[in-house]
């Protein structure tokens, strides 16, 4: 499916600077952008892809998550932590 918007100036200066950030054109940045805001209900595309087809979408995926996410402490994922009434 195509779709066409308008935006000013200024609105494609800044997605062209966030696509840009994640090393993407501003159309492919849009598209996964989609993908994430209406993903696939079904698996079934899984079913007829490749394996290396699935393993390069696969690290896609991953690659799109930021790196600068904090980790959580081993405290955080205690299970202390997670079931306090189960001592």
């Amino acid at each position: 499916m195509n779709v066409t918007i308008e935006l000013s100036d200024e609105q494609a200066a800044v997605l062209k600077v966030q696509a840009d950030a994640q090393g993407l054109t501003v159309e492919r940045w849009i598209e996964q952008i989609a993908g994430q805001l209406a993903p696939s209900t079904s698996i079934a595309h899984l079913q007829k892809t490749n394996p290396e087809e699935w393993a390069r979408r696969f690290h896609e995926w991953a690659e799109s998550h930021s790196r600068t996410t904090p980790l959580l402490s081993e405290e955080a994922i205690s299970r202390e932590s997670i079931y306090p009434d189960r001592i």
